[in-house]
């Protein structure tokens, strides 16, 4: 319970900071934001601290962490996923798939699909996490056997590459001027996002972890096998 209300409060903390980072947002778009930079800080810490203990043994002591990280992260996806859709869909599955009704034609219209893909990733991301999370509990462990709990657990990667594309599509291309947005006279001018490039660097750093790690495994077996 400890670590859970050690983890709670970081998380919250991290949330603030997107808050803070998004300053120049309306409050409704604020709040949303602030909490998906909370789940991208959380499922970067799980995502890098395994390749990372890989190649710093000190860092070992973290790894056992990612169980608490996990599962905030899983709530605080949720409360942004309810926020997005309530605030910006409007509890519509197809509007939070891009589509938008247009009286005139009494029909749904496919506008800014990337913005669609971006929260099908993100949707995608959301049920993995609620598995995982789901799982995260010493009988989960027990009853589906350690190494079967490991393969399963082995999706926070899937989680953490699909919630990267969804986060890069938002930081870096849905708030830059568009066609759709001119012929609707709607704003094509937001506040810049600071945060863009620290999520580039949370990417590669995972990327890089990954590929470092992979290659002292190699290196170390072969070693062994001569």
């Amino acid at each position: 319970m400890l670590r859970h209300l050690l983890v709670g409060g970081l998380a919250g903390l991290a949330v603030y900071g997107g808050w803070e980072a998004n300053g120049e947002w309306d409050p409704e778009m604020r709040l949303w934001k602030s909490f998906g930079v909370g789940a991208a800080a959380l499922i970067w810490f799980v995502a890098l601290v395994g390749p990372a203990a890989r190649l710093w043994p000190a860092l070992t002591r973290l790894v056992s962490w990612r169980r608490e990280a996990g599962v905030w992260f899983t709530l605080v996806v949720l409360v942004h996923f309810v926020l997005v859709w309530d605030g910006w869909a409007r509890w519509s599955v197809r509007e939070l798939l891009g589509f938008q009704y247009v009286p005139e034609l009494d029909a749904y219209l496919r506008f800014e699909p990337g913005f669609g893909l971006a929260n099908l990733m993100g949707l995608v991301a959301l049920l993995f996490a609620l598995v995982l999370a789901s799982t995260s509990f010493d009988r989960a462990v027990s009853f589906l056997g350690i190494s079967s709990w490991k393969w399963l657990h082995s999706f926070s990667y899937v989680i953490f590459y699909t919630m990267a594309l969804h986060t890069l599509y938002f930081a870096f291309m849905h708030y830059t001027p568009s066609p759709y947005r001119v012929l609707m006279g709607l704003p094509t001018a937001y506040p810049e996002n600071i945060l863009r490039f620290a999520y580039v660097v949370m990417v590669l750093s995972v990327m890089g972890a990954q590929a470092a790690a992979f290659v002292k495994t190699v290196r170390q077996r072969r070693a062994v096998g001569r």
